[in-house]
């Protein structure tokens, strides 16, 4: 079974092993290994010693199971998107070829999958934090999963599941509103739910439930 990121997924000793099958393979598509790559960059273009950083003095291999070890690191502590471990492996230094070498290695070993946090976001956002569609497909647009990816995974949101969610986050909010008259009331609950993502019919069912016709 592939390791699942959010659980903890990857031991020390599959990382370490991983850097080196990664570097390897980087190795194979331009002719030369990550340490003769990172030679023939720095003679491309010499850096002064104020502009050099540890990625560049690193032989090839110790560079690439340090990154390996803070990329895995992160996704021990919580699910990322391929592009902010890209985002990651750029900060390290790595060109392009050696960056996409690394997300391939990591989607095969099953560290990476925007399908699967596209549908975790939809649960934990959806169904324990209250957010309504609209403001999960931000989420995961702003953590760089594909639109046509997040626009599945919200779709499989239950629409009772996401009304039965706002009518709990509308009434809950509505016990703060309890002094106001019911007008006011209205506006500023429909302005609460829409901030939190909910649709605008989602919106008016969940207000109309949650501030009963009696109140004045």
């Amino acid at each position: 079974m592939s390791p699942d990121p959010v659980d903890g997924a990857a031991s020390d000793g599959a990382a370490s092993a991983g850097a080196t099958s990664a570097g390897a393979a980087a190795g194979r598509r331009t002719g030369r290994q990550p340490a003769e790559r990172s030679r023939a960059g720095s003679a491309r273009g010499r850096r002064s010693p104020a502009e050099e950083t540890p990625e560049f003095n690193e032989p090839g291999p110790e560079r690439d199971e340090r990154i390996d070890r803070i990329v895995v690191g992160r996704l021990r502590r919580s699910a990322l998107s391929v592009s902010e471990v890209r985002a990651v492996l750029v900060e390290h230094g790595l060109d392009d070829v050696e960056v996409e070498d690394w997300i391939e290695r990591y989607e095969r070993l099953g560290y990476l999958d925007d399908a699967r946090l596209a549908e975790q976001l939809v649960h934990s956002h959806g169904e324990r934090r209250g957010r309504g569609s609209g403001a999960i497909l931000a989420e995961l647009g702003r953590r760089g999963v594909d639109v046509a990816v997040a626009r599945e995974a919200v779709g499989e949101l239950d629409p009772e599941v996401e009304l039965t969610n706002a009518i709990a986050v509308a009434e809950r909010r509505a016990r703060q509103l309890g002094g106001l008259d019911r007008a006011v009331a209205e506006r500023r609950l429909s302005a609460f739910l829409a901030r939190r993502g909910y649709p605008g019919d989602v919106v008016r069912e969940a207000v109309a439930t949650a501030l009963p016709r009696e109140r004045s």
